[in-house]
């Protein structure tokens, strides 16, 4: 959490309510409370695309990508997502798998998880990477711009990041399991 922060507090009362009905509205809830309830909870990943600085849209993970993204009251967060339609190896041993099976593996899927904190002025959560499959994301934070649609659907965009040489903003759509 943020320095000097008493995240342990947050977490219970939001994980009290979740638990037991009480409705978190009734005990003193500052902005960042409001806004951990929101996230509070299991996501299915519905979309995810790239769009350059042309506006062109690409689905890096095909058009219907699988996903998981997880935040619990006491801040931390998971998320895994990638291509559904990847070949399995031709062998039943990960450890037999063939530098190409190994590398279209990798390139496919993506996981990461830590902590997070809400900025609800600037409309960012920022995910403080612990463990990721991409071992640079270790150690680092990753900023993503949050909208709620009408309908609760959580809405994630990166700021623009190089892949690949190009300029890329990420945007993903996700819904509450």
């Amino acid at each position: 959490g943020a320095a000097g922060r008493d995240d342990s507090r947050v977490g219970t009362r939001i994980a009290t309510s979740l638990f037991t009905g009480d409705p978190v509205g009734s005990q003193v809830v500052t902005g960042d409370d409001r806004a951990a309830v929101r996230f509070a909870g299991a996501w299915r990943l519905l979309s995810c695309e790239t769009r350059d600085s042309a506006g062109q849209v690409q689905y890096p993970f095909g058009e219907r990508p699988g996903g998981q993204l997880l935040y619990d009251g006491a801040g931390n967060m998971s998320a895994q997502l990638g291509r559904t339609n990847r070949p399995r190896f031709a062998a039943r041993d990960p450890a037999l798998g063939t530098d190409a099976e190994i590398r279209d593996a990798f390139g496919g899927y993506i996981a990461y998880f830590g902590t997070y904190s809400i900025d609800e002025s600037r409309q960012a959560v920022t995910h403080h990477v612990v463990g990721a499959s991409f071992p640079n994301w270790v150690g680092i934070d990753l900023v993503r711009h949050y909208t709620f649609d009408e309908s609760g659907r959580l809405r994630l965009a990166t700021p623009p990041i190089e892949v690949g040489g190009r300029s890329l903003e990420y945007v993903l759509l996700w819904e509450r399991i």
